[in-house]
């Protein structure tokens, strides 16, 4: 009853650490803990531009390249959006299961995070690079996290923003770059390069860990579905669909002399009824860690649909597949399974071989096989019959 505990206790721990594995994805976090995420980026950049204004007021030097009354007051905004930023994050937390806030907290993140955005933009440029390319990573990161709704909610405005800011600085209406002095323009001092790049780096590198992050998820989850349409979930033995493709490859290659063999757990339905389908399923679980550890490494184990199962033996003649089905079957036999209230009850199996030609189609293999099963069922359960010479023989 112990052993029979451990492997209940392993597979329910790496059933609750594969579904916390794929919670954790960021794609798959609730929205409010991605408005949480956006906000700590959204308070980062406006970090490094009081980093960046405080530096220049301490470094007289720079005061010819920019406009410092413009400068100084510009650092109280940012100051004032950085604990607003800030300050949103408790509420995400706090009161992320409330209806009204999931509704009206992503709005008011994002909108913030935009709008301190355009008007960074528009101070140090809306055409600079530091402004476009905030502009584009940010955007798409915001649309591989977000609902489109939202998104474009928040892009259509901004971006009507920054172009009208454009037309206008381009009618000479409104200063262009106003955070510098007008002889600062261009790439004609160092100043406004080192400045141009103080922004883009950080934004760049954030992006790119966040795109990389969600990309290598992404490839994970596609992996985790894929093995998952190959896996049955219960015996992590191959499913149905795995089992014919493989036999499918190896009816291409040509390989040499294969056997099937199905088997089926006697009376497992009484088993179900008798002792409930938790004891049905460990059952399951058992048998199918008894056939991996029964077989060779290159030898296919799997699960061909309720309490049948199919082993595909490579490389195998007849005499060599009864030997392997005979081993499996006395190993079930000796399977001791003990119900909640401690009695004990057996497991047997009937197994069915069909063995490879060159003329034989898989499915047909798999009739002959299935034959061979119905046969040893029908003459009493718990042996191994071989489907030859167009009859099952017992063995």
């Amino acid at each position: 009853m112990k052993l029979i505990s451990n492997i209940r206790d392993v597979i329910l721990r790496n059933q609750v650490s594969q579904y916390l594995l794929e919670d954790e994805l960021v794609m798959n976090w609730s929205i409010l803990k991605k408005c949480m995420l956006m906000l700590i980026l959204g308070s980062a950049i406006h970090l490094l531009w009081i980093i960046w204004k405080w530096h220049i007021l301490v470094t007289p030097d720079l005061w010819q390249w920019v406009n410092l009354s413009l400068v100084k007051s510009q650092l109280w905004v940012n100051l004032i959006f950085f604990a607003l930023m800030i300050g949103l994050i408790w509420p995400c937390y706090a009161w992320k299961d409330h209806p009204t806030i999931q509704l009206a907290l992503p709005y008011l993140s994002i909108g913030l995070f935009i709008i301190s955005l355009c008007r960074d933009g528009y101070l140090v440029g809306v055409m600079s690079p530091a402004t476009m390319i905030s502009y584009v990573s940010l955007i798409t990161v915001g649309l591989v996290l977000f609902p489109r709704k939202i998104v474009y909610s928040m892009l259509i405005p901004a971006t009507i923003f920054l172009s009208v800011c454009m037309y206008l600085s381009y009618k000479d209406a409104i200063p262009y770059a106003p955070i510098f002095q007008p002889h600062a323009y261009g790439y004609q001092n160092s100043f406004w390069l080192f400045s141009m790049i103080f922004f883009i780096i950080p934004i760049v590198l954030t992006c790119l860990v966040l795109f990389e992050t969600l990309l290598s998820q992404w490839r994970h989850r596609e992996r985790l579905i894929q093995n998952l349409s190959q896996v049955d979930p219960l015996t992590n033995l191959f499913n149905r669909r795995s089992i014919n493709t493989c036999l499918e490859r190896l009816d291409r290659s040509l390989a040499a002399n294969y056997a099937l063999v199905l088997l089926d757990l006697d009376h497992f339905k009484r088993i179900n009824d008798q002792y409930g389908h938790h004891k049905g399923d460990e059952v399951l679980i058992l048998v199918s860690n008894i056939l991996n550890q029964q077989l060779r490494d290159s030898d296919i184990v799997g699960r061909f649909g309720g309490e049948e199962f199919i082993l595909v033996l490579k490389n195998s003649n007849l005499e060599q597949a009864i030997h392997a089905a005979e081993r499996c079957r006395k190993a079930i036999a000796q399977l001791e399974v003990f119900s909640e209230d401690g009695h004990l009850f057996q497991v047997t199996a009937s197994f069915g071989i069909a063995v490879s030609t060159p003329e034989l189609r898989p499915q047909q293999l798999l009739t002959h096989a299935d034959q061979a099963l119905y046969a040893a069922k029908a003459s009493g359960r718990n042996k191994v019959m071989a489907y030859t010479h167009q009859e099952s023989v017992a063995i």
